[in-house]
């Protein structure tokens, strides 16, 4: 009875040893896993971070040639106006002194 007794002893302590030396296996994987995990994901971040700076540039310098667009738009814009004015004041000028001519009024 004391051999059954040791043997179930020993045989309990392997099976105990073994499970702990399977759950410390697993655990390292898991650790070797997270850190790869951790790594990539900084590499994502930085990598998206990159992006978005380049992103951004790329968005101020369309800004500008807008900016630069409308304020070309708005001087060809002040000389039609001039041009128009100049054309009215023309018109209203041959009117009043061709009394010959169509009166718009």
């Amino acid at each position: 009875m004391r051999k059954e007794v040791i043997a179930t002893l020993l045989a309990v302590s392997i099976q105990f040893f073994g499970v702990v030396w399977y759950i410390s296996k697993l655990d390292s994987k898991v650790n070797i896993l997270y850190d790869k995990f951790e790594k990539e994901q900084s590499q994502d971040v930085i990598e998206n971070q990159v992006k978005m700076k380049l992103d951004l540039a790329n968005l101020i310098k369309e800004v500008k040639q807008i900016k630069k667009q409308l304020r070309e738009e708005n001087n060809k814009n002040k000389e039609i106006m001039k041009q128009h004015e100049n054309l009215f004041e023309l018109l209203e000028n041959t009117t009043n002194n061709n009394s010959t001519g169509y009166n718009y009024n």
